[in-house]
């Protein structure tokens, strides 16, 4: 005899109330060090544009299935965060497409004394295309002429922060970002970073903003290694309320090119940020700028927009929205592109550690290159496991 409907779903209930419990048992904490299971996903995604192509399309199903560790500090002073993620992708028609991707993500947080402190980053990843669950998808596209490519990529930060004044705070940074290419026609590059800003209290509502970058990438082999940038930058983030405030910053940028053409050029940044209540956030960034980037050695004169939205629609259910728009071209080599991107997901909370995610993105690149345009979406049915 069949076991009644409401059995079965407390049979359910029971099952992955033991799996939960399995799992939380594997952390494991010794002196304020924690080591854990962070997360375990499976899931499945339609890709009708694997390889960025607008010629001979490739579309397939691709089964993933990762798993999350981290280890976690934290003392009175100072916290220590190494979180780690594989994520395997299996192709359901073009095996060759196979592959394993993962990232590597350090946090450290110290600080010396109530008016000093200091914080280090470093992300490492590894993977064959920009991942649609990646919060720099569409950046990942803008400037880049497409196609399918493993690559490597390390992103180190570490800045000190020190309080002259109840008014005013000023920092320093360093940032080394390094890009290889694996198989294929493009050169590998390290960027090396260093800034400064201040930070003066002008009112309750006002904090006025000054910053100095210097910013040099260089790419191996070839001619034409070295791009540099000095960026002098001034502005205001003004609160409009409690929940909203504004980034307003103009400067100007003084670039040596890979070709040692010298010239200025302006930049601009805006940013309105909106925190409705605890439940819904929204953010809008629009920016206007002359930039590296690791795709080509030239410089990449670019503008983006970008608005996004998150809200809590119940209990359980959440969403997320995004819309990426960017118009750029290479100042020296013959490559422009436009780049429309958007983003929507929702995710619901089974259990206490269980969440279901729906996911759809779709960016339409448009290029003066035929061969470099194409349009691509992508939809994701998954589960999480987070702990």
């Amino acid at each position: 005899m069949t076991a009644p409907l409401h059995a079965q779903s407390f049979d359910i209930q029971e099952s992955i109330i033991s799996v939960t419990n399995f799992l939380d048992s594997l952390s494991y904490n010794y002196k304020g060090i924690e080591v854990k299971l962070k997360q375990i996903t499976i899931g499945e995604e339609y890709d009708d544009n694997v390889t960025y192509t607008n010629k001979d399309e490739i579309d397939d199903f691709i089964t993933y299935s990762g798993i999350g560790l981290g280890i976690k500090y934290a003392g009175k002073t100072s916290t220590f965060e190494l979180t780690g993620d594989v994520k395997n992708q299996t192709f359901a028609k073009n095996n060759d497409f196979d592959n394993v991707t993962e990232d590597v993500t350090m946090n450290l947080k110290n600080e010396f004394s109530q008016y000093d402190r200091m914080s280090l980053k470093n992300v490492f990843t590894h993977t064959e295309a920009p991942l649609f669950f990646g919060e720099t998808f569409f950046e990942e596209q803008f400037g880049r002429t497409g196609g399918r490519f493993e690559y490597f990529k390390n992103r180190f930060t570490v800045d000190y922060t020190r309080d002259i004044s109840r008014k005013s705070i000023v920092s320093v940074r360093y940032e080394n970002y390094l890009d290889i290419f694996s198989e294929i026609d493009l050169r590998d590059s390290v960027l090396n970073k260093i800034g400064a800003e201040t930070n003066y209290l002008l009112s309750s509502s006002s904090i006025l903003i000054g910053k100095y970058d210097f910013t040099n990438r260089h790419f191996s082999g070839g001619d034409n290694n070295d791009g540099s940038i000095h960026a002098l930058t001034g502005g205001v983030r003004q609160y409009v309320t409690k929940k909203m405030y504004f980034d307003g910053l103009a400067g100007i940028d003084f670039i040596d090119s890979f070709d040692n053409d010298n010239f200025a050029k302006p930049h601009f940044l805006a940013s309105c940020n909106y925190k409705v209540d605890s439940l819904t956030t929204a953010r809008l960034l629009f920016e206007k700028k002359y930039d590296t980037n690791p795709y080509t050695a030239d410089i990449f004169n670019q503008w983006k927009t970008t608005a996004s939205l998150n809200k809590q629609l119940l209990k359980r259910l959440g969403c997320a929205f995004s819309v990426f728009y960017g118009d750029g071209e290479y100042i020296s080599s013959d490559f422009s592109q436009k780049l429309l991107g958007a983003n929507s997901s929702l995710t619901y909370d089974l259990t206490r550690n269980f969440k279901g995610n729906i996911a759809y993105t779709f960016s339409d690149a448009d290029t003066n290159i035929e061969l470099s345009d194409y349009t691509k979406n992508t939809f994701y049915l998954g589960i999480a496991a987070q702990f």
